[in-house]
Order: C-alpha cells, then sequence, then structure tokens
C-alpha cells in the first residue's frame, strides 16, 4: 500500500498535522518548519519533491502555477477553504478527511503531477 506523507501548506497550523500525525498520518507544517516558513510555492513544492511528500494547501490562485513550472513535482491536495474553512472548529472535519484520504488514497496518488481536488465529506 502506498505510504501518504502530507505537508500542509503555511495556511494550516501545526495544530493539524499534530492531529494527523496522532492517528499515524506523517504529517508536517510548513508553519513549523523555519526553512519553509514564507517562502514560495515553489520552494514548498520542491521541498515536498525532496521528501516524497503530497503538499495540501487551499491556495487555488497562486499555487497553480508554481505548480505548471514543476511537473515532476509529487502529489497536491486542494482543499477548498469554503468546503473546509481554516477554523478551529472545523479543523476535526479536515483531520478526518485527511486521514481518510491517507489511509485509503487512490491509485493515481503514486503519479507524479497528481492532483486532488478535496470536498467535504458528509455531515455526521
Amino acid at each position: 500500500m502506498l505510504e501518504i506523507l502530507l505537508l500542509l501548506d503555511e495556511h494550516y497550523p501545526r495544530s493539524l498535522a499534530d492531529q494527523l500525525m496522532d492517528r499515524g498520518v506523517n504529517t508536517q507544517a510548513v508553519v513549523a518548519r523555519p526553512d519553509l516558513r514564507g517562502t514560495a510555492d515553489a520552494t514548498v513544492l520542491s521541498a515536498a519533491r525532496q521528501e516524497g511528500r503530497m503538499v495540501v494547501t487551499a491556495d487555488v490562485t497562486t499555487f497553480p502555477a508554481a505548480m505548471t513550472r514543476m511537473p515532476d513535482r509529487t502529489g497536491v491536495v486542494f482543499c477548498d477553504s469554503g468546503r473546509f474553512p481554516r477554523t478551529i472548529s472545523a479543523l476535526p472535519r479536515l483531520a478526518d478527511a485527511l486521514f481518510c484520504f491517507a489511509s485509503d488514497p487512490p491509485p493515481s496518488a503514486a503519479l507524479p503531477g497528481f492532483v486532488w481536488w478535496f470536498q467535504r465529506p458528509p455531515d455526521r
């Protein structure tokens, strides 16, 4: 089975990475890494590629441009802020969705240039 390693883009808190790590998903947050905090999207993508991580981002405006310049990158998971607000109360839903994704990734997740558009899971 494919092991999914995640790198949360800068708009996600370290606490989300911690929640996922507690559930067994190898996750790092850009905000917790001095080498990546405040850097360009291309730098985040490059680090993810070097580490074999997928980037989780809500940045649908500038991130795609960086992706175009790096076709051999690892995967990117887009999480629309409207579907997954970055509020304290909504982060557990995103953690659940990312856990499910990492636990049962689609086969195409292993391919270079993989892109996934995350949709909100049904309310429980």
